[in-house]
């Protein structure tokens, strides 16, 4: 915000307050002046006009004085809490013990019924407090969370974020049984317009620029260290990255408050660190595909596909079936969807993709509506060890799955690629291009079945990631290890990747066309991963360099120092669900071909000569992406 911009929003601020506070006393001298009327209309005495008016004007001193002193007048009504109410009970008994003497004056000299204080104190609790009560009533709804205190022993913390946000965050965090995991004691607002005023009964301090002395003064006077508790939304990247500076600096605990759902308080996620904000895709059209639909995702105790089960599992399928060959990761997705979603009929089946009567089987009793594929070989330097591995199960898992699926009448298979296969350098990123060219050719021969491509950046989180490998470094003490400082990526979080998935499945469904549409999600810039590491290191309230060190080994085999997720050749349009691009290509391979060429390359890894397979790859990729038949540059294999 601009200096101008930030005197308007103070000036602004200073104008409310003062109404505030007028009205305040306003309807404390109101209440002044008709409360003797009342009582002397009621004994039959007659009321002394004059004597009541020049009482109730007297009455706005000490209401003036009383109120300011307790600050009544920096409330938000819409965030009254039941510190305010509190305050506001202060207040009131304050201003009627300094008017004792007026009124006990002006009884003995006049005969002005003093008794009537003792209505004129409710009379203007009440007005107060109902106009409270009707705007935070009128804003939230929300009128018993008015009651819930905090802890005594909760941990103190400032929270930062714009005004709504913070105040939803307070109210949520009020709601939760144990009550709230924190104290707040001041709020660091990022728009500045309510500088010094109160929201849920918490003082506005200052703006971020002030974060860093609050910290200090708070320290000095509890001496403690207070958290700082981020409560702004997740496109406001701004305030992220100022709470990481001053936590880092300091060393301090830095969480961040959920505006939704069940958790109060979490940690800080390394996708909260990502410059772009989070997307949150449209999920209606997802819901369509896949409320009452039999869901069947290969890989599906894997970081992606248990999200995938998660997300599908709370739309309400008719059937959710989980194929993964690892049997840890089956009991342990079934055990958390059994936690979280007991009414949805669940199917857990182990079983490699690599087998063709297993897989078979498992769709057919299944007997699937959406299929997604999941099930993949992903970590590249491991890839380049076992090419065999990766080819049997990326390119002989995809083929058969999608195979059986449009066999059986499948109506919806989408399957998960990578931006590795963009000019792949790698086996890895080979084998997910040879399994989308595959699918590509494929598809038109299966018009029962609407095929589907997504292209993944890098997942944070995701297992084998580098998120995951830097937090536990930084755990060690460090170094974390960079391979190169200027390598960069695109990120997204486990939550995008498995919408996009989701999202790709409904959108190909409203289609058309018998080709496999290829879908991508608008991950803005590629970070740096040397600032990914940094950011991570201030997440734990640490110093970058001085804490925990950075170290650059080298890039790995297989790795590019950057990425890209389309081809030069492909054509790249906006969806109908924002941030979701389409990629359709000119041409394709013929099914035929390609077939020939995957057996020839799947034969030679089923035998396990990694000699004869990466011989084959080498040997074939040429031919494969050959540049004049299907528009691609010739691949490159390590």
């Amino acid at each position: 915000m601009t200096k101008q911009g930030t005197n308007s929003a103070r000036r602004t601020a200073i104008e409310v307050k003062a109404f505030c506070f007028g009205f305040d006393v306003l309807a404390g001298v109101v209440a002044m002046y008709l409360a003797p009327v009342i009582v002397q209309t009621v004994s039959g005495q007659g009321a002394s006009l004059n004597v009541n008016i020049y009482m109730a004007a007297a009455f706005a001193i000490p209401a003036g004085v009383s109120f300011w002193l307790n600050g009544v007048h920096r409330q938000v009504w819409r965030h009254t809490s039941i510190r305010d109410l509190v305050r506001i009970g202060q207040g009131v008994l304050a201003a009627a013990f300094l008017f004792i003497p007026i009124l006990v004056l002006a009884e003995i000299s006049t005969g002005y019924p003093a008794v009537g204080m003792l209505l004129q104190i409710p009379m203007w609790m009440l007005v107060l407090i109902a106009v409270r009560m009707f705007a935070r009533g009128r804003a939230t709804g929300d009128l018993v969370n008015i009651l819930r205190r905090e802890p005594p022993m909760a941990p103190r913390a400032i929270v930062v974020g714009p005004t709504q946000a913070v105040a939803e965050a307070l109210r949520l965090a009020r709601k939760s049984p144990l009550g709230p995991p924190i104290r707040a004691i001041g709020i660091v607002e990022t728009g500045g317009r309510n500088v010094g005023r109160d929201v849920e009964g918490v003082q506005v301090m200052g703006g971020l620029d002030q974060l860093a002395g609050l910290i200090d003064h708070y320290t000095a006077r509890y001496g403690a260290l207070p958290w700082i508790a981020i409560a702004a939304p997740p496109e406001d990247r701004q305030t992220m990255e100022a709470a990481l500076a001053v936590a880092s600096a300091r060393k301090l605990t830095l969480l961040r408050m959920a505006l939704h759902g069940n958790a109060a308080l979490m940690p800080v996620r390394a996708a909260d660190l990502l410059a772009r904000p989070e997307r949150r895709l449209d999920s209606e059209p997802v819901a369509d595909l896949v409320s009452g639909a039999r869901v069947f995702i290969t890989g599906g105790g894997g970081t992606i596909g248990g999200e995938l089960a998660r997300q599908c599992a709370a739309l309400g399928p008719a059937e959710l079936t989980i194929y993964d060959s690892s049997e840890f990761n089956v009991f342990e997705i079934d055990q958390e969807l059994s936690r979280s979603f007991p009414n949805v009929h669940r199917r857990v089946v182990i079983g490699d993709v690599r087998d063709e009567a297993r897989l078979e089987q498992a769709m057919a009793e299944a007997a699937p509506d959406v299929v997604i594929h999941a099930a993949a070989l992903k970590h590249v330097p491991l890839m380049e060890m076992n090419p065999n591995e990766a080819i049997l199960t990326n390119v002989l898992g995809a083929r058969r799955a999608a195979t059986i699926a449009a066999t059986l009448g499948v109506k919806s298979f989408t399957f998960i690629s990578t931006d590795k296969a963009v000019n792949p350098c790698n086996v890895m990123g080979a084998t997910k291009r040879a399994a989308e060219l595959f699918l590509q050719a494929y598809a038109p021969t299966a018009p029962g079945t609407r095929f589907s491509l997504v292209r993944f950046g890098n997942v944070l989180g995701s297992k084998g990631s580098v998120a995951p490998l830097f937090e536990r470094q930084i755990e060690d003490g460090g170094p974390v290890t960079v391979t190169h400082p200027e390598m960069t990526r695109y990120f997204m979080s486990v939550e995008e990747a498995s919408a996009l998935v989701l999202q790709a499945a409904a959108l190909s469904t409203k289609t058309d066309t018998t080709e496999a549409i290829l879908y991508v999600l608008d991950m803005g810039d590629p970070v740096r991963i040397m600032d990914l590491a940094e950011k991570m290191i201030r997440m734990k309230g640490l110093t970058p360099g001085r804490d925990i060190m950075i170290r650059s080994t080298g890039p790995r085999a297989g790795e590019k120092l950057t990425e890209t997720v389309f081809y030069q050749r492909e054509q790249v349009s906006q969806t109908s669900v924002d941030g979701v691009l389409e990629v359709m290509h000119s041409t394709r391979p013929p099914i035929a071909d390609v077939q020939a060429r995957l057996d020839a390359i799947i034969s030679h890894a089923s035998r396990r000569d990694p000699q004869a397979s990466l011989s084959m790859m080498q040997a074939l990729a040429p031919e494969l992406f050959d540049e004049d038949a299907w528009g691609e540059q010739p691949m490159q294999v390590h």
